[in-house]
């Protein structure tokens, strides 16, 4: 992490922790799908049926570098303003972390869009069987009126915001895609400089210091 200057690695049996230390944000909340592979097992469709979903509308581009407005809590500022439409049937599937022995999670529950197998939606569990930690996210079709990002020829579709919350301890962690962030570093698609830029050893090495 340059950020922090350091490197972490996250051993096989303590990938259910906060990504960085003080956030809600689990390594294995990404796409509702965990990591690494074959974290989950036992999966089984406990339900079906509509839901409210944030499937479109993710994108702000009303805002210059697309950031999002928030609402809730003491200071307004534990949720974000989120557009959501009907989704008419989401899957509802159960699974269970078969490798993890000691993972603080005893199962997960995850709701899919059955027309696209989006994952909109999830709450995990504690051993207890008690509610632990919920995640959601908002996606865009990266077009609005005039304004687009592209992505090739055709306009990015692309996640917006994240809500990631501990039920327990009531902390709640937002993320949001925005176009720039602090030291110059945009938003792209498809660019065949990030792995050079960002993901090399050498780069790490330049980030970092």
């Amino acid at each position: 992490m340059p950020e922090f200057k350091r490197v972490r690695q996250f051993p096989t049996d303590q990938r259910f922790e906060p990504l960085v230390p003080g956030s809600a944000f689990y390594l294995s909340d990404a796409w509702a799908a965990g990591d690494p592979l074959y974290t989950w097992g036992e999966y089984q469709i406990v339900s079906r049926g509509p839901m409210l979903g944030a499937v479109s509308g993710g994108w702000n581009a009303a805002h210059p570098n697309w950031q999002h407005t928030t609402h809730g809590g003491p200071k307004g500022l534990t949720f974000w303003d989120t557009t959501v439409e009907l989704v008419p049937e989401a899957i509802v599937v159960e699974a269970k972390p078969v490798k993890f022995p000691r993972a603080p999670v005893g199962k997960k529950r995850v709701w899919f869009d059955a027309r696209t197998q989006l994952p909109l939606a999830m709450v995990s569990f504690d051993r207890r069987g008690e509610a632990f930690r919920s995640f959601d996210g908002a996606f865009a079709l990266y077009e609005s009126g005039n304004q687009r990002v592209m992505d090739g020829q055709h306009p990015l579709w692309s996640w917006g915001h994240v809500h990631a919350f501990d039920l327990q301890s009531g902390r709640m962690t937002r993320l949001e895609q925005v176009r720039t962030i602090a030291g110059g570093h945009q938003s792209s698609a498809n660019d065949p400089q990030i792995y050079d830029r960002y993901l090399t050893r050498s780069a790490l090495m330049r980030l970092g210091k």
